[in-house]
């Protein structure tokens, strides 16, 4: 009686000493959008590598893609519990009644720009030229069409040329494009090694509204395992708010999975961190979220009539209930909301 009273006593206080550890991990397949990420893409890879999911009792591998559309198909067709890509595939597969929501952001605000050959001075002189793009209704063709339509082109105007994101930089080295949507580091890249390419505009200057990216999750997934994405959704907050706090570890983190030089990292840093790209909140707010809905009515991405409404399109009660298990909503500077 006294051995089997003291073996139940040794295995509680087993317990109570390594309660993670005596836990099963909750396995989750994370599809990223590109291969390899840039640096605004780092947030997932922090929070793994900081710990912040072990923290949850969450056992992460990511699965890469070659783009948001990708990761989204993937998503749909099943075997990713969560999927990073950008909010206009979302917004379709919401409209379109995909069964996906979106939980959350990994970076809400713009801080693309259109990189063109030094010969292209302004908006009309892209008529006839050839835009690199992933696919239709993907990220970059979404925002060429936009800059298109800012003076009154459009893609019946242009020849677009397919190219994945890695290949952005050699294509315009190569001349095979004329243009390419690009982040803040590979602009940074394509300028040092062609100095005459020409940013012709940033994206958030005629777009400021724009909500750029998502997470997003089956919805049938989000209703039966409720507390795991309110855990996923805790574990990125918290990698959010440490790159804030945390340059050098951010920066060190960034260029092994970038695989780009420190320097050129530590620049795009900077950028993207004076532009509070990465959100410490929600990073969803209704307008902006609704602008952004709109915009892709006006570009004919979505029809008028399958516009999602901020609540199909949104499991909002997910990153709320985060906010508060990472401790609450911080206040004081605009660009994190």
């Amino acid at each position: 009686m006294k051995k089997a009273l003291l073996v139940l006593w040794l295995a509680g206080l087993w317990l109570w000493l390594s309660p993670v550890e005596a836990q099963t991990k909750r396995k989750v397949v994370f599809g990223v959008p590109v291969t390899p990420p840039n640096v605004v893409h780092i947030p997932p890879y922090i929070a793994k590598e900081m710990g912040f999911f072990n923290e949850y009792n969450i056992d992460v591998e990511f699965v890469t893609f070659e783009g948001g559309t990708q990761t989204l198909r993937g998503s749909v067709a099943g075997g990713l519990d969560i999927t990073g890509t950008s909010s206009d595939p979302a917004i379709i597969a919401a409209a379109r009644g995909a069964g996906t929501k979106v939980l959350g952001t990994y970076s809400h605000r713009l801080s693309q720009s259109m990189l063109v050959q030094g010969d292209i001075k302004s908006c009309k002189d892209l008529k006839g030229r050839k835009i690199g793009i992933q696919e239709v209704g993907a990220f970059n063709e979404v925002m060429s069409r936009a800059v298109l339509a800012s003076c009154g082109l459009t893609p019946k105007d242009v020849d677009y040329v397919n190219v994945s994101t890695k290949g952005r930089v050699p294509g315009l080295l190569s001349n095979q494009i004329d243009t390419a949507i690009l982040h803040v580091d590979q602009a940074l890249v394509a300028k040092k090694k062609k100095p005459e390419l020409n940013i012709l505009v940033n994206l958030w200057e005629p777009l400021p509204k724009w909500l750029y990216a998502a997470y997003i999750a089956p919805e049938k997934e989000i209703t039966s395992n409720r507390q795991l994405y309110v855990d996923l959704m805790t574990a990125l907050i918290k990698a959010n708010r440490f790159i804030y706090n945390n340059k050098a570890k951010t920066v060190e983190i960034a260029s092994k999975y970038t695989q780009q030089d420190a320097d050129v990292v530590g620049q795009t840093y900077d950028i993207l961190a004076n532009a509070g790209a990465w959100p410490v909140n929600d990073g969803l707010p209704k307008d902006m979220v609704e602008w952004t809905i709109n915009k892709q009515v006006e570009l004919g991405s979505i029809k008028a009539e399958e516009k999602p409404s901020y609540e199909k399109l949104i499991d909002l009660s997910v990153i709320q209930a985060a906010l508060t298990k990472a401790g609450g909503r911080l206040k004081g500077d605009k660009r994190w909301d």
